[in-house]
């Protein structure tokens, strides 16, 4: 539709028509110019360039509605298109510490939770039928909203942007996706080793509990409420926090019009947003180490705290950064990687925000057995920024390499304007690149040097380094401070608050678990278990639909197992031989990654199997957690919690025969990690022990997934092979 639409206005063919022109253009510039120049010039490098225009600023109509909506408007007749653009002046920045991760939550179901007047289903049908769109988010320290699509649905859109911002109805729904989203996101963040040494870095910048550090996590998301969602959209989502930017094929008379109509009569109730909080900075230095061990290359991190992009020095500072880190033909490029061949990737910068400093680093990624290697080698690269003034080279390749990127920052409408809205909010001139670019073409080795000496603080630097120590070239300690561990783990939510940890619950705990052992075959018995399997049918959950699949679960105790599955696609196996895991299926075979392997390690702690047989172990210690009513049953309730104060399961016992009825955990699951109920049935006799042959898995309420044991065997004979990597 939309391409019959544009067809009928001639944009297709105009467009191919002035591609056409700037394609011939450009083909007579590349014969003509070079040919011209090196015959009058000899060699390529003697080329000479004249000095860049200056661009052209769109104009653009600033105006300010009477609720105090600021509004900047750019006519654009080039295509028939409508584009819109505002700026929230609210962040994460403002998240409470116990409730990380509301505003991007409050960003995303803003848009996905429907409004008064439509679902999220029925806004994203109302604008598909058009080839419309409508987008929310709130980031560190702004939210936006953004739409756009043919000229003619201008007024479809704004109604639409209008409806999501001012009548959010905020479906639970929707919220609950979002957070299973959230906690999915969170289960995998220690994935890529050097997003995780980025993320820690931060934290050692700026603190672990700064708005520009924090992260969010399970307990801090389940801790956010619906009426949470609703108070941070009256509080800050309000005209005296949004600028509107429109540009694109309309009047401006007209457009303005459109959005007094479904903007102007929306009252300012809400507050100012404050700014975000200033960096209180401590010019300390250190060695930090984060202990990942499932990786076999380290990713380094060097520095301290950056600077602002207002600073007076910035110029100096972008000339500087490309010397230094800035990708090919930099020092630590050409050094670190090229000539001492101890990075796959390496680079650094002296970083800078609009509202809060940035980062100054050197980063490298290299083999485990060069990291204190490749750490030394960016350390000398920063030396040299102070002792070795830059050369003819390398200015040129610096400057010109800013000079010649400067165009793409005008290439879009979109870049421009939004760029406009920002610099306004903040009181910087609507020139200021121009301002930036003319004096980077002044900046000299000398001032290059300087810059390198104020801001690279070399006796005040903090290391990270991420792998796996056991196989350094060296300790950390010879660089010459202090090594602090660094904690990378994924916290549990907190455990039941109900819980206390008194002698007494201790010991009632011990004895309830060792009643429904003796209720369930007695606890030398499940002693004597070394390896079970069972055989039967999976059944999962795929959206609305059920798929049941044959499966065998082999376990070798403690923490060993193979699961096999019969797939419509062939034969998968997963496979955990106590310290790894991975998936084998169609002749392939991946790597599990590690929080997915150990969520496998713990669920097999979880079993009943493990537990009843193991109430000697120091590792976990059962808890009393009083009574209540499950299933029918009166149940008992007995934690197991470990050192650390987290819980592993929370088991419900029937309080008459203190056979097991469910247990709860935060486990995994496809959706993403969740809280999880596993409620236990059909238990059957095997060798004198009453094992559960029926095992229903649900979260939130809604069952994911049952299996239905048809065979049972107890200490089977695990092959030697079983647990062996293809």
């Amino acid at each position: 539709m939309i391409y019959r639409e544009m067809t009928r206005k001639g944009i297709i063919v105009k467009t191919i028509m002035r591609l056409s022109g700037v394609v011939a253009i450009t083909a007579l510039s590349i014969l003509t110019l070079p040919c011209a120049a090196l015959a009058d010039q000899g060699r390529v490098e003697e080329l000479k360039f004249p000095r860049l225009n200056k661009l052209q600023v769109p104009e653009v109509d600033k105006i300010e509605l009477d609720n105090g909506i600021r509004l900047y408007i750019v006519e654009d007749h080039s295509l028939p298109l409508f584009n819109i653009s505002i700026r929230i002046a609210a962040g994460s920045y403002l998240n409470p510490a116990e409730k990380v991760g509301l505003a991007g939550l409050t960003g995303q179901v803003l848009r996905t939770g429907g409004t008064s007047k439509w679902s999220g289903d029925e806004i994203d049908e109302r604008l598909e039928s058009v080839g419309a769109t409508a987008e929310t988010s709130i980031g560190l320290v702004s939210g936006n909203a953004f739409g756009g699509g043919l000229i003619e649905y201008s007024d479809l859109v704004l109604e639409t942007l209008s409806e999501i911002l001012r009548n959010p109805s905020f479906d639970q729904e929707k919220i609950d996706l979002a957070k299973t989203q959230t906690r999915a996101g969170i289960a995998r963040r220690n994935d890529n080793p050097m997003q995780l040494a980025s993320s820690e870095f931060s934290k050692i910048i700026y603190g672990k509990e700064s708005p520009y550090a924090r992260q969010t996590e399970y307990a801090t998301i389940d801790a956010v409420t619906r009426a949470d969602l609703i108070e941070f959209h009256k509080k800050y989502i309000h005209p005296s926090n949004l600028q509107i930017a429109v540009w694109g094929d309309f009047k401006k008379n007209d457009i303005i019009k459109d959005l007094k109509k479904y903007f102007g009569d929306w009252k300012a109730t809400g507050e100012t947003a404050p700014p975000p909080p200033e960096v209180d900075y401590d010019w300390s230095s250190g060695v930090h180490y984060a202990p990942k061990t499932d990786v076999n290359q380290s990713n380094i991190y060097i520095g301290h705290i950056g600077g602002l992009v207002t600073d007076e020095d910035y110029p100096t500072r972008i000339v500087m950064n490309n010397i230094f880190g800035g990708g090919f033909g930099s020092r630590l490029f050409n050094n670190v990687r090229s000539r001492e061949g101890l990075a796959y990737a390496t680079g650094g910068r002296f970083d800078a925000n609009v509202t809060y400093p940035g980062r100054f680093f050197g980063f490298a990624s290299t083999k485990s057995e060069t990291t204190l290697k490749a750490i030394r080698a960016v350390k000398k690269q920063m030396e040299s920024m102070i002792t070795e003034p830059p050369t003819e080279a390398e200015m040129s390749r610096s400057i010109d390499g800013y000079l010649n990127s400067f165009v793409f920052k005008f290439d879009t409408r979109s870049e421009v304007v939004n760029r406009m809205v920002t610099y306004d909010a903040y009181g910087i001139p609507a020139d200021f690149l121009n301002q930036i670019k003319d004096k980077v073409e002044k900046v000299t080795p000398e001032q290059v040097v300087e810059q390198a000496k104020k801001d690279f603080q070399l006796d005040k630097l903090h290391f990270l380094v991420v792998g796996n120590g056991a196989d350094f070239d060296g300790s950390l300690e010879e660089l010459g401070l202090p090594v602090d561990t660094v904690d990378i783990s994924i916290p549990s939510p907190e455990s039941d608050s109900d819980i206390e940890n008194t002698p007494e619950n201790i010991e009632k705990g011990r004895a309830l678990l060792l009643a429904a052992a003796k209720a369930t075959g007695g606890v030398d018995s499940y002693k004597k278990i070394k390896s079970y399997s069972r055989s039967g049918n999976l059944t999962m959950s795929m959206g609305p639909q059920l798929m049941t699949m044959s499966a065998t679960i082999m376990v070798e105790l403690p923490d060993k197992q193979v699961v096999t599955i019969l797939t419509p696609g062939g034969e998968m196996k997963i496979v955990f031989d106590g310290s790894q895991g991975w998936q084998t299926m169609g002749g392939k075979t991946n790597p599990l990654p590690e929080t997915e392997a150990q969520s496998s390690k713990k669920d097999m702690a979880r079993s009943l199997i493990a537990i009843f047989g193991s109430l000697d172990n120091s590792e976990y210690t059962p808890v009393y957690g009083g009574s209540g009513e499950e299933s029918g049953h009166s149940v008992e309730y007995v934690y197991l919690i470990d050192e650390a104060g987290d819980e592993l399961i929370k088991l419900a016992l029937d309080a008459t025969t203190m056979i097991p009825v469910s247990s709860h955990f935060f486990g995994t699951t496809m959706a993403g990690p969740a809280a999880i109920d596993l409620v236990y049935g059909d238990f059957t006799e095997v060798d004198g022990i009453k094992i559960p042959f029926k095992e229903s898995k649900s979260t939130g309420g809604k069952q994911f997934q049952e299996l239905t044991v048809s065979e049972m065997k107890l200490n089977v004979n695990v092959p030697a092979d079983a647990f062996a990597k293809p």
